[in-house]
């Protein structure tokens, strides 16, 4: 059974590495050898005098994944802008190939490869060349949409679904993160739903995890409570029972 799916997210800051994480965490809880891999890495941290991935160590820690940095991550780099400006401020050119074949390796590896993006579908990996919407479709995968449910998310949700299906992505549904259970969040995901006729994996709820102790079993609670095994094996596994990559 090996799979993968991209997180995609409507922009920067909705929380694609946490819910990247809570997919990793239920999919090992349920027994399934899942994986993550961040192919470009924007803004990275240093441990142990090592510029490594944050959003990887995160991961790593909610789902208790024992892997090395590398095996989950191609590129990092340290300046927090666009990967296409940061490969250039640090001279390095971003190979779209090596990270094909880096997907390549971990999707023969491992049961599931929860990919995650950088930003928004549009952003540029390689200045004027590629761009994270061209990765998707060279890895042939189904995207899982993350989105918040505030002010203005409407728009910004429907535009980025717009776009995929222009392009023929496959879109196996939403997941609302940071819901705070107002009124109008409520009447967003109504209107949402109409529009793009896209199902609704998970609403997770907003969570205050900034150097907080406890901060792993509280995120792991709200993924108990609102990430259902079956839902997220539905996003990678077609209704033939086959596999994205054929």
């Amino acid at each position: 059974m090996n799979k993968g799916v991209f997180v995609l997210g409507t922009d920067t800051d909705v929380g694609k590495t946490f819910v990247t994480a809570g997919i990793n965490y239920i999919l090992r809880k349920n027994n399934f050898n899942a994986i993550s891999l961040k192919p470009v890495q924007s803004g990275g941290i240093v441990k142990d005098n090592k510029l490594i991935s944050g959003d990887i160590e995160f991961i790593k820690k909610i789902a208790e994944v024992k892997e090395d940095y590398e095996i989950m991550n191609c590129y990092c780099f340290k300046e927090a802008v666009s990967p296409h400006l940061a490969s250039e401020i640090e001279n390095v050119c971003i190979d779209k190939n090596r990270i094909i074949n880096h997907y390549k390796k971990l999707y023969e590896k491992y049961d599931f490869c929860i990919v995650e993006g950088a930003g928004g579908s549009i952003v540029p990996l390689i200045r004027d060349e590629y761009y994270i919407y061209d990765l998707v479709k060279d890895l042939n995968i189904p995207v899982v949409i993350v989105t918040t449910i505030g002010v203005g998310t409407i728009n910004q949700t429907v535009l980025t679904v717009s776009f995929l299906k222009s392009l023929g992505i496959q879109i196996r549904g939403l997941i609302i993160n940071k819901y705070t259970g107002t009124y109008y969040e409520d009447d967003n995901i109504e209107v949402i739903k109409s529009i793009t006729g896209l199902d609704i994996i998970a609403v997770i709820n907003k969570l205050d995890l900034d150097g907080k102790e406890g901060f792993i079993s509280k995120a792991r609670k709200e993924f108990d409570k609102n990430l259902h095994i079956d839902k997220l094996l539905n996003l990678v596994i077609r209704k033939d029972g086959g596999d994205y990559s054929e």
